[in-house]
């Protein structure tokens, strides 16, 4: 049986481009080996279209068995392509983990917290030993066949179009790989918080030069 294939989406920012850096910096490496199953795409945007749109027709153009997001200033492990990899070769609809969670707010207070990723959840929450928990999110792999049954642009201007889109996906989802590791580094930051704004994003200037072979950028993406 061949390996699956999974392409990993990056909406980003002109704004942002060194934490985009920074991000492929830890993430290219990791395909190599894997000659071209896993690939990133990219997308660089200037406030139009909005998130919702751009995150829909990425999934739409992804020729790959699994998708899943990466939010351009979070981070991955150096392990997250060889585990989800490996979860993936069991064909699940969803492969869930642990994602470490970060936050910083305007005054400076840090946050940190474990969230648990899985099926096995109906939704957000926190279990009565004081796990929190949600069922899934986009950053979570999952089928594009599956993630196709949903559409982000079906959410409200500035409201939180993934929370949208997991409504409509859940219900097609039934099978997971569970990784008992952290897998995903969310590091929220009140200052970086703009996507929801397309007023507040810098317009953009040349798209970074990336050269990787098993990395594109989108090509309706901002040049």
């Amino acid at each position: 049986m061949t390996s699956p294939t999974w392409t990993i989406l990056i909406p980003t920012i002109g704004q942002r481009e060194p934490l985009f850096l920074r991000l492929l910096d830890r993430l290219l490496p990791q395909l190599d080996e894997h000659e071209g199953r896993v690939r990133v795409v990219a997308w660089l945007n200037a406030g139009d279209p909005r998130l919702a749109e751009i995150r829909d027709r990425m999934i739409a153009d992804a020729g790959t068995e699994y998708v899943s997001f990466v939010d351009d200033d979070d981070l991955v492990p150096e392990y997250y392509v060889a585990e989800i990899v490996r979860a993936l070769a069991e064909r699940p609809d969803h492969v869930g983990f642990n994602l470490e969670f970060s936050t910083l707010d305007d005054a400076g207070n840090a946050g940190h917290e474990i969230v648990e990723h899985s099926l096995r959840w109906p939704k957000w929450g926190r279990s009565s030993e004081g796990l929190l928990y949600r069922d899934f999110t986009h950053v979570d792999p999952v089928r594009t066949e599956h993630a196709r049954q949903g559409l982000f642009a079906h959410a409200r201007p500035r409201r939180a179009e993934d929370r949208v889109w997991v409504k409509q996906v859940r219900p097609y989802l039934s099978s997971e790989v569970f990784i008992d590791k952290i897998m995903y580094h969310y590091l929220w930051s009140a200052a970086r918080s703009s996507w929801q704004q397309p007023s507040a994003i810098a317009p953009s200037g040349p798209r970074p030069a990336v050269e990787h072979p098993y990395f594109a950028w989108h090509p309706l993406s901002d040049s």
